[in-house]
């Protein structure tokens, strides 16, 4: 049986992942407003994790800084699964540039 992805497109998480992504991304929201500048790119991407759409490039380089700097402060519980993610983010990255 293969796992169910309940992410974006082409980014395979689990449900525990895909709720990790979504605080992470929600995160990076955050800090954008705090620090007074726009969110609406970092919404635009959160809109299309929440719908299961697939990112784009530019998308996945805003996902791997979101959990990048979600993985300082994240809970330890969702640690493992930020570090998996910005692993398989990596792994895109370099296949997909070759």
């Amino acid at each position: 049986m293969s796992p169910t992805c309940h992410g974006p497109d082409g980014l395979d998480c689990s449900r525990e992942e895909a709720w990790v992504l979504h605080a992470a991304v929600l995160d990076h929201v955050e800090r954008l407003v705090a620090a007074d500048r726009s969110p609406d790119r970092a919404m635009a991407v959160l809109d299309r994790v929440e719908a299961g759409e697939r990112l784009d490039a530019t998308d996945r380089e805003l996902v791997r800084n979101a959990l990048a700097a979600y993985l300082d402060d994240a809970p330890e519980r969702d640690r493992g699964a930020v570090r998996e993610m910005l692993a398989t983010l990596s792994t895109r990255q370099a296949s997909s540039s070759q």
